[in-house]
Parts: structure tokens; sequence; C-alpha cells
């Protein structure tokens, strides 16, 4: 019923020109993020510091 007129496609159109950009931008925005995992540099951090708590926790168990 909103598109029935001149003014009601007007609304349609300036709504998606408003709506599709907001969610396109959000679904590139999740894509990479997620992609963030896979980053080398991310992944060598997330190693040294599982080294660190790792090598703490055997150091607390030696009793240092």
């Amino acid at each position: 019923m909103l598109a029935y007129t001149a003014s009601g496609w007007t609304q349609v159109i300036v709504a998606l020109s408003i709506f599709v950009p907001v969610v396109v931008a959000a679904a590139i925005t999740i894509v990479v993020l997620r992609g963030a995992k896979h980053d080398p540099d991310e992944q060598r951090w997330q190693h040294q510091a599982e080294e660190r708590k790792r090598l703490a926790q055997e150091a607390e168990a030696r009793g240092e």
C-alpha cells in the first residue's frame, strides 16, 4: 500500500538508500573482524601469551 503512489515509491527508495548501506557496512565489518582470527600477528601474540601463562604455572608449581 505504501508504494502505490509516487511519494510512496520515494519513501521506499529513501528508506532503502538509508538501510542498505548500513546493512552492507555491518556485513563487511563482521567479515573483516572475523578475518582477524587468521591474522598471523594476532596468532603469534596469542601463542606468546599462552607460553607466558604456561611458564608462570610451571614456575608456581616448582615454588619459584
